[in-house]
């Protein structure tokens, strides 16, 4: 039966024959020609210290593998990160489009910023990240995590390369895989804890034009407390600012001044809203609902003593010196406060999972 559909159904000789072109992959084209492997594999190094610096990388993955006792600095954005079986390991990765998996490794320290971190049969490491989505450790023990703050030449560029907002940052909003009743496999670190405190400033003349630091007040993501600040009964307050050219210099000015004020900054978040869950988060205010559609907002909670009542009061300060007419919205009490944070993240979490 196969032979006689063969044969009836053969194409003629004259029949058109359309040959479709093989695809050409993006290391083949002749842009990528000098790119060379070697570069994006560090694979069995030994008592080394290696920098990759910024432009070197620019957007490809990057693997650090079978290494120990390496320091390793990449100052550039990057694809994705694959780092596997590491020991006694100081490593640094600029911003990450993707993902950043570690495995297999212990008593190492590693720094980045992502959009999604995930561990697995690891021990023994500092982990200082800014995470756009909520990190995940599996089969892993005795993982420290701490908030990264961190600025130098270029980064903030190297953020919008990577496509990541620096008012997201999930770095403590930990899940784990495998956890055990009773027992932790990770915790928190607080601000004392500082990068530079576990991983060595990069000392190499190479280096000396990016102005590395890891001051929290120029850090390109600001210090949260997050889930260290979840469960305290500290008074809150949430500042929402709407889509503007000065609603980030403003936010950031009105954070250096709240810790100025003892108050503590407990969560950023940046996200769109659409003009329903703006009448339910500002209790039906056709002025909020109109400024959503503008683009996304910025929203920062504080908490402290008296946290409502300062914050009003420095932000009038800077609406009314600096940046006036800039659109934004404070809550009006402590009781407000707390209805209105717990909207405001509900919101971002819908949006996160539509």
């Amino acid at each position: 039966m196969g032979c006689l559909f063969s044969f009836f159904f053969r194409p003629s000789a004259s029949s058109d024959i359309v040959e479709t072109p093989r695809q050409v992959f993006s290391w083949e084209k002749e842009d990528r020609q000098a790119i060379k492997k070697e570069d994006f594999i560090l694979d069995k190094r030994k008592n080394e210290t290696i920098y990759r610096l910024p432009g070197s990388v620019n957007g490809q993955q990057f693997i650090i593998q079978n290494c120990d006792n390496c320091t390793v600095y990449v100052f550039d954005h990057t694809g994705q990160i694959q780092i596997d079986d590491c020991t006694n390991c100081r490593i640094f990765i600029g911003p990450v489009h993707g993902s950043v998996f570690i495995r297999d490794s212990t008593n190492s320290i590693l720094a980045t910023v992502c959009q999604q971190f995930r561990t697995r049969d690891c021990r023994d490491l500092y982990i200082y990240l800014s995470c756009t989505s909520q990190p995940i450790i599996e089969s892993s023990h005795n993982i420290k995590f701490g908030c990264l703050t961190l600025n130098y030449y270029k980064l903030d560029e190297q953020y919008k390369a990577a496509d990541i907002n620096p008012w997201n940052n999930t770095w403590g909003n930990i899940h784990d895989f495998t956890s055990i009743p009773g027992t932790n496999n990770y915790s928190l670190l607080d601000q004392n804890e500082n990068l530079f405190k576990h991983l060595p400033i990069p000392i190499d003349p190479s280096c000396s034009h990016l102005n590395i630091n890891d001051n929290m007040e120029t850090s390109v993501t600001p210090f949260t407390y997050g889930e260290l600040y979840r469960h305290r009964s500290e008074e809150r307050c949430l500042v929402v600012f709407f889509h503007n050219l000065n609603a980030n210099s403003c936010a950031r000015e009105l954070i250096l001044m709240t810790k100025q004020s003892e108050l503590v900054l407990v969560q950023t978040k940046c996200y769109s809203i659409n003009e329903m869950s703006a009448a339910r988060l500002f209790s039906g205010n056709a002025t909020y609902n109109s400024l959503v559609t503008k683009g996304p907002v910025i929203g920062l909670e504080f908490a402290g003593t008296n946290c409502v009542q300062i914050c009003q009061q420095l932000l009038n300060n800077l609406t009314q010196l600096k940046y006036q007419n800039l659109p934004h919205f404070i809550s009006q009490s402590a009781i407000d406060a707390h209805e209105q944070l717990d909207k405001f993240y509900n919101f971002a979490s819908m949006q996160m999972f539509a």
